[in-house]
């Protein structure tokens, strides 16, 4: 492993958490390692969340609370729901972005059903062992 920059890691983790508010042990790990990545990494998300301004930061928080509901990674849900509440967002309008996540999640299922069962009796008539 190629010698860490010290003072580039601790800068960098200082910047994580002081602008996300907290650095789990992944980050922590990251900067001891790879300092460049962890910084590359969460200029990428800084950049999508604070800079750019298309949507409003609700709608992205919502956006981000449904992708990790999706992933089921509760300790980001409860990271993005709260920052969605700080910018606004209702409870309504976070219930409906779950019960939209929940249709994708059930359209996954639906469309995927019928490739298994084919793929299923492809594999029951080419005589491969169960």
């Amino acid at each position: 492993m190629a010698k860490v920059d010290e003072k580039k890691a601790q800068e960098v983790l200082e910047r994580v958490e002081r602008e996300r508010g907290f650095a789990r042990l992944w980050p922590k790990l990251l900067a001891e390692r790879d300092p460049e990545l962890l910084e590359i990494l969460h200029n990428e998300v800084t950049n999508v969340l604070d800079r750019r301004n298309s949507l409003p930061r609700k709608t992205k928080e919502i956006i981000m609370m449904c992708l990790n509901a999706f992933s089921f990674y509760e300790f980001g849900f409860r990271v993005h729901l709260r920052a969605a509440l700080k910018f606004g967002a209702t409870e309504e309008e976070m219930l409906e972005a779950l019960e939209v996540v929940g249709l994708s999640n059930l359209h996954g299922m639906t469309s995927m059903l019928p490739v298994l069962v084919e793929e299923i009796k492809n594999h029951q008539k080419s005589g491969a062992a169960s």
